[in-house]
């Protein structure tokens, strides 16, 4: 078939962010936490962006931090009970990135040398395994980052207390302890090096026949003789082999169980929304009212350090001191320090602007507590804003609103509509509803999901039987056989 080469025009809109709007979007995106290390690595970049106040907002971010718990009265007991009982007992060991490398801090090490061994450190995971692949930290543009180099950090890490870790798995990390040990069998080292599988089963009778076909197929290799195996020096008996693994028993395969696993993460609400008196004026933040409640929204900035443009540089920056090129790359770190400091104002705007209109249509949720709040989509908040619906998810992504009833993420306050009756019924105020049923005929054990429907039509919610399944699943509740 003859090819037809055509040309076309054709108009089309397409729409495309810049680098400025897709940097407001991650930091619209991170938690305050992730926002904290953000600007910290940026001021340590960034020698034109001051972070103020900074240990003060981490310390209050430690301090001010609360958990997400049930919002009963049982609950909160049992919740407070098992909080009192993890800081009676709280976990003060060292992890083992940090005892690495309080070890390495120790040594005299030319700067390349230590900075691969940090690399290294920072790379293993809880058990002292490799995350990464090694070789993937090498330099490329560091002439002195070569494989020779990658090795000798990793046996000087692996020489560290705890030996036997900076390896890529147990079987190596068993391998190295062997070899630290300096007492090791000759047999036991050849069994660590790869061939822990002869072990299974464990029987020496089975190991002295994989052995034995082993260095048999060895001998047979062409150019391979006796005395260049690696492993010779040990004599295939049975005794051999059970002393062999009374030396592997007593290896430790896990040398980092004695350090820290569990890093602590902590939740800090992002927004404050409190009952105010009707003479009581807030400094800050917005207020939404009722008949029956006034409530006060304002962003939880304490939990943050400040940032500004370092006065200096702008000095420097008027003054004629400066060439031409030392003055463009002046300018170029203010204006990222610049566009850092308002792409905060956008988050924080957005977050308040938008967490204010969720007050305002939960406020029944913020006079009467949970099961109350009322539908509420992504969508309605993003028209209220004149902004996409995708705004709003990232601006609710890791956020948190604290008030009386609890702490809550903010993506608590969107729910569905539940109910087919004339008036929109939330799925929080169904679970209220059933809960409440289920509570009012406590002494009637048999309630079945059929009479629980027949109630909830009258309070005018009408639901199917198996939806009503669905939320006491939702609650916990076993079904009326089983109760």
């Amino acid at each position: 078939m003859a090819m037809n080469l055509q040309q076309r025009q054709l108009q089309k809109q397409v729409l495309k962010m810049s680098q400025r709007q897709i940097h407001s979007l991650n930091i619209l995106t991170m938690s305050t936490q992730d926002l904290n290390d953000e600007l910290i690595k940026a001021a340590e970049d960034n020698p034109s962006l001051i972070i103020s106040d900074e240990f003060k907002g981490r310390k209050r971010l430690q301090k001010e931090s609360f958990r997400i718990s049930s919002s009963s009265k049982e609950g909160e007991l049992a919740s407070e009970n098992h909080q009192a009982a993890l800081e009676a007992y709280s976990d003060n060991r060292k992890s083992i990135t940090e005892h690495f490398l309080s070890q390495l801090n120790m040594l005299n090490l030319p700067p390349s040398e230590f900075e691969l061994c940090e690399k290294l450190i920072y790379n293993l995971d809880s058990k002292g395994y490799h995350f990464l692949a090694p070789v993937s930290l090498l330099d490329k543009k560091n002439k002195s980052h070569t494989i020779g180099l990658l090795e000798k950090c990793m046996a000087r890490i692996q020489q560290f207390d705890p030996p036997g870790l900076c390896v890529k798995n147990m079987e190596e990390s068993l391998f190295i302890q062997a070899k630290q040990c300096g007492k090791a069998p000759e047999l036991a080292l050849f069994l660590l090096d790869g061939k822990l599988n002869y072990l299974d089963p464990l029987k020496t009778d089975k190991i002295l026949a994989k052995i034995k076909k082993y260095l048999d197929n060895q001998k047979k290799m062409i150019g391979l003789t006796e005395s260049s195996m690696r492993y010779t020096d040990f004599k295939l008996t049975e005794s051999e082999i059970e002393n062999a693994l009374n030396f592997i028993r007593g290896l430790d395969p896990f040398p980092a169980r004695d350090f820290s696993t569990v890093e602590t993460h902590y939740i800090s609400p992002d927004i404050k929304i409190e009952k105010i008196e009707d003479n009581d004026i807030p400094e800050s933040g917005t207020i939404v009212e009722d008949n029956e409640i006034r409530l006060s929204i304002t962003m939880t900035e304490d939990n943050m350090p400040q940032v500004s443009i370092n006065d200096s540089d702008m000095k420097i920056l008027e003054s004629k001191e400066l060439s031409e090129e030392e003055r463009k790359e002046l300018s170029e770190k203010i204006r990222k320090a610049r566009e850092l400091i308002e792409a905060i104002a956008y988050r924080q705007n957005t977050i308040l602007r938008a967490c204010t209109e969720i007050a305002r249509i939960q406020i029944e949720f913020f006079k009467h507590g949970p099961g109350h709040l009322s539908p509420l989509k992504l969508q309605d908040i993003a028209n209220k804003l004149g902004v996409h619906e995708t705004t709003i998810s990232r601006m609710s992504n890791s956020k948190y609103i604290l008030c009386e009833w609890g702490l809550f993420n903010i993506k608590y306050f969107f729910t569905n509509v539940a109910s087919t009756s004339d008036k929109n019924v939330s799925r929080d105020q169904v679970l209220h509803a059933i809960k409440q049923i289920l509570m009012d005929n406590a002494g009637n054990k048999k309630i079945s999901d059929q009479k629980i429907v027949e109630e909830l039509e009258k309070k005018k919610i009408k639901i199917a039987r198996r939806t009503v399944a669905k939320y006491r699943g939702l609650l916990n509740i076993n079904s009326s056989y089983n109760r």
